[in-house]
Parts: C-alpha cells; sequence; structure tokens
C-alpha cells in the first residue's frame, strides 16, 4: 500500500460552488476542464454509444459479446460520480507525461495520452486558466494495476470474452489513474475513485469504492 493510500479517506460530499468558495485543495476533474478538454462529452458519448460491433444473426451462438463504445451507468452510482470517471478517463486519454526526474512530472495535451510503461507512477500537474489567472492542479497516475483479486479480469474474460492472455494485471496489461485532481499533493489525499485500463484492448473501467467493485467505462 502505498503512502498516498494509506492517508485515503471518504471524499467529502461538497458542492462546486462550495469547494471553489472554499478554496478547496481537492476537485473532481469535470469541474476544472468543461471549457478545456471534455466540452461536447455527453454529446461524443451519445454518438458513439451504438458503435459497438454486433454479431452476425447467423452466429449469435458462438460470437463472444464486444464490449460496447461506452458503458451503461449502473444503478447506485450517481450521476456525478459517473460523469467524473467517464471525464476522467477522456483527460488521462488527451494527456501525455513529461517525467521531471524520479516520478511525477507534468501534463501535455496532444501526445498520444494514457501515460504507460514510460511514466513513472507519481503526481502529475497541469494548468487551466488564461495566462494570466491560471491554477496548478495535481493527479496521480497509479501506474500498474495488479488485479490481484482479478475483478477486472473476471469482467473481461467473461462479460465480454477476452482471452486470460490479454486479461491479466500480473502480466502488465493494466494501468491505474486517478479521478481526482488537487491543488497541492501536501494533503496525501487520492480519493477512493480510480479508473483502470487494458492497455491491449483499450477497455476502461470505474471503480467508486477503492478497487471493491469495477463498473465498464468504455472503450479509449
Amino acid at each position: 500500500m502505498s503512502s498516498t493510500e494509506a492517508l485515503e479517506t471518504p471524499r467529502e460530499k461538497r458542492s462546486l460552488s462550495s469547494r471553489l468558495r472554499a478554496h478547496a485543495r481537492k476537485a473532481v476533474i469535470p469541474a476544472m476542464l468543461l471549457s478545456v478538454t471534455v466540452s461536447g462529452l455527453g454529446l461524443s458519448t451519445a454518438a458513439h454509444a451504438a458503435d459497438g460491433p454486433q454479431c452476425p444473426p447467423t452466429a449469435s451462438q458462438t460470437c463472444a459479446a464486444e464490449a460496447p463504445w461506452r458503458g451503461q451507468q449502473p444503478n447506485g452510482v450517481s450521476n456525478e460520480d459517473w460523469y467524473a470517471a467517464m471525464t476522467a478517463a477522456q483527460f488521462w486519454s488527451d494527456h501525455a507525461t513529461v517525467r521531471q526526474g524520479g516520478s511525477g512530472g507534468y501534463l501535455v495535451t496532444g501526445q498520444g495520452g494514457w501515460p504507460g510503461d514510460t511514466a513513472g507512477r507519481g503526481w502529475y500537474s497541469y494548468t487551466t486558466g488564461p495566462w494570466y489567472n491560471q491554477t496548478t492542479w495535481w493527479i496521480y497516475y497509479g501506474g500498474q494495476f495488479w488485479d490481484r483479486d482479478n475483478a477486472v479480469a473476471n469482467h473481461e474474460e467473461y462479460d465480454y470474452g477476452v482471452s486470460a492472455w490479454d486479461a491479466n494485471g500480473g502480466g502488465g496489461q493494466y494501468r491505474e489513474y486517478d479521478v481526482n485532481a488537487h491543488t497541492t499533493t501536501a494533503a496525501g489525499y487520492r480519493g477512493q475513485m480510480r479508473i483502470v485500463r487494458n492497455t491491449r484492448n483499450g477497455h476502461v473501467y470505474a471503480t467508486f469504492d477503492h478497487y471493491q467493485t469495477f463498473h465498464y467505462l468504455g472503450r479509449w
């Protein structure tokens, strides 16, 4: 368990306006990037909802189900949390990392996205706002996700017919990324929400309870 995870506590339920007024140290990515990174995400999600490949009618008995382009919000997950996870996935897909010695560094757009083997786990920074009034945010990239309980692998294999070779946390296929961003790393608080991506097929899963359960978000 990392030092940051050891300090995790249940995240506070406060409105965006109250967080901003209080200059809170934590914010969910969507609150910061509505006009920066993912404007129109809802339209994009709807436009691709039915894009997943379909099995031919004659092969319905043998054709494995394909993962849809975007997942369906499950019961028990709030609109706020689901949108936060979806937007975090889009955020990470749009950003690559630049190292600054050791672990951590900063994020840049338009560089391929989805930090992987060349990015060490740690805190990465980025800025929002105009040049004369910018805010620096920090978000944690967790590196390889081992999936020791096979929670994600079971989704992959049983729901979408992914082979055990491609659904193997020990094989290095999975990477984990935080959903919450912060204005400081001093508190060491990361929150309980994460997203996990299979680098072989682009399947992305969200956990809202610190790896206890996972829900399919879509393909990126």
